[in-house]
């Protein structure tokens, strides 16, 4: 058994995604009193509907929020989980990332002959 299933974490890590990306529906964003003793804050954790909950930091939450706007309508959206090499207290380390899957823009409507226009 190896520590991580001995200790099994309470949120994602990147880790957790580093062999394959994850694909999930946002289910809703919380702030929770997070870490222990005089490390515990206060902050921003997203759910899922079938994964551990992600702490966000501030990349991951203006990708969604430019991707799908204010975090009241982040809830039903599809996001890609994935790894990524990034700076942490001036080391390299690997980092957790969402990628929003923005959904497929309404096809337009064909047009139809210039013949149905109705001219006024």
């Amino acid at each position: 058994m190896r520590a991580t299933e001995a200790f099994p974490a309470k949120y994602l890590k990147a880790a957790d995604v580093k062999a394959k990306p994850i694909v999930t529906v946002i289910s809703h964003l919380t702030q929770e009193m997070v870490e222990q003793g005089q490390d515990q804050k206060e902050k921003h954790v997203l759910y899922f509907e079938d994964q551990k909950p992600l702490v966000l930091n501030r990349t991951n939450w203006e990708t969604l929020e430019e991707a799908f706007g204010d975090s009241d309508d982040w809830p039903g959206n599809k996001v890609k989980l994935r790894s990524a090499r990034t700076q942490f207290q001036g080391k390299t380390v690997d980092g957790l990332r969402i990628e929003a899957i923005a959904p497929k823009p309404a096809q337009p409507a064909p047009k139809g002959d210039l013949s149905d226009e109705i001219n006024l």
